[in-house]
């Protein structure tokens, strides 16, 4: 009864128009953008983070250094979304230290997230290099997005709602400003190219981690059909993006795999979706 009562809300969302006056999701971030931006954000972090730990280092601390080490900037609005999000990260890769197979992150802008991984492993394993750890980035931003990685947006706040993307480029850094936040971990190799062509460089393996932060629906999708036959049994793959308003095609891509293939997973409440290997 339950799974008929979420398929007739399904359908009722889906038939739903949108009306003029309703707040649409990138509105509702624009509003909390705003209001984030007055508030004392630090005393806030403070306290909701301040007493959590990731293998005996603070959370806020850790990050922090792996903020500075990757010249990233963090928008008040993310400040309250990327502690809580690298804690549940770290957690995954440490638990992945554990599963025979190689480790990736696909998508990896300035290197904040695999710095960060790196950090919380070499707390548990203070001779972490960084072997084993592949890092996949085109470092030329987005590819081009598809029809499914529209949103909704209006030009006024009363206009009509209309669909758009983000625009081909955006997010670009330089390779080297993310080899240098690793400078630390020698072991990490990295694989600059445009997926699913990269694949190609990667060493014929097992998977114990992959974090997928590609945002759009076609390398997302492709990440998953290379990785996921691939995963080790206890391995783990990450989406950071299935939560995120305004990159809605990793969810498209996510949902899809996993219905066609039967996948079982979770979403925790910072919007990343896990799959665990059983």
């Amino acid at each position: 009864m339950l799974l008929d009562l979420l398929k007739s809300l399904a359908r009722n969302i889906r038939r739903k128009p949108q009306r003029a006056g309703d707040e649409l999701p990138i509105e509702r971030l624009t509003r909390l953008k705003a209001a984030h931006e007055r508030a004392p954000v630090a005393a806030h972090l403070d306290i909701v983070y301040g007493d959590l730990r990731v293998d005996g280092r603070a959370l806020n601390a850790l990050l922090a250094e792996c903020v500075e080490g990757s010249d990233v900037e963090i928008p008040p609005l993310k400040a309250f979304h990327r502690p809580l999000a690298s804690y549940f990260l770290a957690r995954y890769f440490v638990h992945a230290l554990g599963v025979e197979g190689a480790r990736a992150e696909c998508g990896v802008f300035q290197g904040t997230s695999a710095l960060f991984l790196c950090r919380a492993a070499q707390s548990r394993l203070p001779g972490y290099d960084g072997t084993g750890l592949h890092l996949i980035d085109s470092f030329e931003g987005l590819s081009r997005p598809g029809e499914e990685d529209q949103f909704l947006t209006r030009a006024t706040p009363d206009g009509p709602a209309t669909r758009r993307s983000l625009s081909q480029g955006y997010l670009a850094a330089p390779l080297e400003r993310a080899q240098s936040a690793l400078r630390d971990f020698p072991g990490a190799r990295f694989h600059r190219g445009w997926i699913p062509g990269v694949f190609a460089t990667l060493p014929q393996t097992r998977w114990s981690f992959v974090h997928l932060d590609l945002d759009l629906y076609a390398p997302t999708l492709a990440s998953l059909e290379y990785f996921h036959p691939r995963l080790a049994h206890g391995g783990v793959i990450v989406c950071d993006d299935y939560g995120a308003e305004t990159f809605p095609g990793a969810r498209r891509a996510w949902d899809r795999y996993c219905a066609l293939h039967d996948v079982s997973y979770v979403v925790l409440d910072t919007g990343q979706s896990v799959i665990l290997k059983a």
